[in-house]
């Protein structure tokens, strides 16, 4: 689950980053330092909700 995480926050990093430079005219040190952080965080942010969603025994959580 981690790795298509972090996959998946990789694509929308690289998204933010190229409209960022295309569209934006922002530079290429700015937009890649868009693309390093939309991508950790979106990342981590699925890889955290993804931990929290089962207990410690491996089972799912009920809401």
């Amino acid at each position: 689950m981690a790795v298509f995480s972090f996959l998946l926050g990789s694509m929308i990093g690289l998204a933010c980053a190229l409209i960022g430079w295309l569209a934006y005219d922002m530079s290429l040190f700015a937009g890649l330092g868009l693309y390093l952080s939309a991508s950790i965080l979106v990342g981590m942010a699925l890889v955290l909700s993804a931990v929290h969603t089962h207990d410690n025994a491996g089972r799912e959580v009920g809401a």
